[in-house]
């Protein structure tokens, strides 16, 4: 799959709509572009779709044409190096960071915080050297993605 990266403000004023599928919640432009993808709350989907300037209307999801993941050009190096990491395996923040020239680890787990695609940017497949880390969408979730991907890589 594709991704095209895109700012937020190339969003403002856009129309979308919303909907449920497959356990999470999707936001898509009335032209196709799937913006959003996640598990979080319609409530907490809605805030962050407010903050990029968008309006929400009414009716049902249009078929999605493509995936565009907004963010900043720092988050899209993330979310692309992230997204070169194989099904069923993982890397550290710290080992992240390095394979995008980057000295904070802390920087890209801020990063992956941010992903507006659940499991299209693998974000769950970044763990800590000590454990699983952190987690948007919670620990007990990054865990069943891991143990998923084990048992039936992509």
């Amino acid at each position: 799959m594709r991704l095209v990266t895109v700012s937020s403000d190339s969003l403002r004023g856009r129309h979308i709509r919303l909907g449920r599928q497959a356990g999470f919640f999707l936001a898509v432009t009335a032209s196709g572009d799937l913006i959003l993808r996640t598990p979080a709350t319609p409530a907490a989907a809605r805030r962050r779709l407010l903050t990029w300037g968008v309006q929400i209307t009414p009716g049902p999801l249009p078929a999605v044409r493509r995936t565009v993941a907004v963010g900043t050009a720092f988050q899209h190096r993330v979310w692309l190096a992230a997204r070169a990491i194989p099904a069923g395996q993982t890397r550290t923040y710290g080992e992240l960071a390095k394979a995008i020239n980057c000295k904070s680890a802390q920087a890209v787990g801020t990063a992956l915080g941010a992903n507006p695609l659940a499991v299209l940017i693998p974000c769950h497949r970044i763990v800590s050297r000590t454990g699983l880390g952190g987690f948007a969408w919670g620990l007990r979730r990054k865990q069943a993605w891991l143990a998923a991907e084990r048992r039936e890589p992509a």
